[in-house]
C-alpha cells in the first residue's frame, strides 16, 4: 500500500536531499503524495537538544535498508540536518523523523503525542490487535498495518480511549506495541517475546541495562490474556508482583494499566517504579555526556 513520506510534521521547512524545502512548496507538497517506493523511517527524540540514542537509530536504520535495498546511507549528514532544524525551532524537546528511499532523503520535525505526567502514574489505556507483522526487525512504512492499528486506537474501551495498542499473535501471546516494545515483569523477572518476533526498538536497548541496574533478570517469554489474569489474581496482600510496561523513544517507560475490559495494577508496583527511575537515570547521563556536542 502506497503511503506519503512526510505526516504529522509540525513547522514550515523541511530539510529534502540536504535543501531546506517548504512544505507549502510543489517540492514540499509532492511529499505529501503516497508514494510505492520502499520507505525507512526513524524517529529521534530530542531532549535538552540533544538528540538522544542518535547512533543507535542509525544503526537501526542502516540494518533496515540492508534488509531490503542495501544502499548506502550518511548519517552524519542526517545528523548535521537534524541539529539544524532542532536549532531553527527553538524547541529543547520534541522530536525529529528521518526518512529515506532509494532515491532521496528527508528530514522534519514531527507532532508526537508525549504521556502525560498521570500516565506514568496511573498507566495507560491500551487495546489488543491480533497480527503478525512481516518483517517485524525492518522498520519500514507499511499502509496496512498503519491502518489496522489506528482503527484498533479509535475503539473505546470501558476504561477510556487507548493510547497504545498491543499487538497479539495468532497463538494469542502479546508480542508487542504498535509503536513500541512490550514486556511483563513479575517478581524479579522482566519477560520480552523472542527478538526474531520483535522490532527491536532503541529504547528496549537502554531498558535491558536500566533492568540490570535495578538488580532484575531478563528472559525470554510471552503471555496470553488469561495467563496475564492469573499473574494478577495470584498477587498476595502486599504490594503487585507484575507490573505491564511498554517502551518507545516518545514515552520512555510507561505502565499499562489496562488491555482491553481487563484493568491491571501496574503502576503499582515497586518493581517497575525501580526500573522506571533507573532507565531515567541512564537518559539523562547520556543527555549530559552528549550536550556539549550536541547542544544548540
Amino acid at each position: 500500500m502506497a503511503y506519503p513520506l512526510v505526516e504529522g510534521n509540525i513547522g514550515e521547512n523541511c530539510i529534502l536531499n540536504g535543501c531546506k524545502v517548504r512544505f507549502d512548496s510543489p517540492e514540499g507538497q509532492n511529499l505529501f503524495i503516497p508514494t510505492e517506493d520502499i520507505t525507512y523511517y526513524e524517529s529521534v527524540r530530542f531532549q535538552n537538544g540533544v538528540l538522544l540514542f542518535w547512533e543507535d537509530h542509525m544503526q537501526r536504520l542502516h540494518k533496515s535498508v540492508e534488509a531490503k535495498e542495501n544502499f548506502p546511507i550518511d548519517p552524519d549528514t542526517y545528523h548535521f540536518a537534524s541539529e539544524s532544524l532542532v536549532w531553527e525551532s527553538g524547541m529543547a524537546d520534541g522530536n525529529v523523523r528521518i526518512v529515506i528511499t532509494k532515491y532521496l532523503w528527508l528530514v522534519y520535525l514531527s507532532n508526537m503525542s508525549y504521556p502525560t505526567e498521570d500516565m506514568y502514574k496511573e498507566g495507560i489505556v491500551t487495546t489488543s490487535l491480533t497480527w503478525e507483522r512481516v518483517e517485524p526487525h525492518v522498520k519500514v512504512f507499511r499502509g496496512d498495518y498503519k491502518k489496522a492499528v489506528a482503527e484498533a486506537s479509535s475503539r473505546k474501551t470501558s476504561f477510556g480511549m487507548p493510547y497504545e495498542v498491543i499487538l497479539r499473535g495468532n497463538d494469542g501471546k502479546f508480542v508487542e506495541g504498535g509503536r513500541s516494545n512490550f514486556f511483563v515483569l513479575y517478581g524479579d523477572t522482566v519477560y520480552s517475546p523472542s527478538e526474531d518476533l520483535i522490532l527491536i526498538g532503541i529504547t528496549r536497548k537502554y531498558v535491558k541495562d536500566a533492568i540490570s541496574e535495578a538488580g532484575l533478570k531478563l528472559a525470554e517469554g510471552a503471555f496470553t490474556m488469561e495467563e496475564l489474569v492469573k499473574m494478577e489474581q495470584e498477587e498476595d496482600d502486599g504490594p503487585p508482583k507484575m507490573g505491564l510496561f511498554v517502551t518507545s523513544s516518545p514515552f520512555d517507560i510507561l505502565p499499562v494499566a489496562s488491555i482491553d475490559e481487563q484493568k491491571f495494577s501496574s503502576a503499582d508496583c515497586p518493581a517497575l517504579q525501580k526500573l522506571m527511575a533507573s532507565y531515567q537515570k541512564i537518559v539523562h547521563e547520556y543527555i549530559d555526556t552528549h550536550a556539549h556536542v550536541d547542544s544548540f
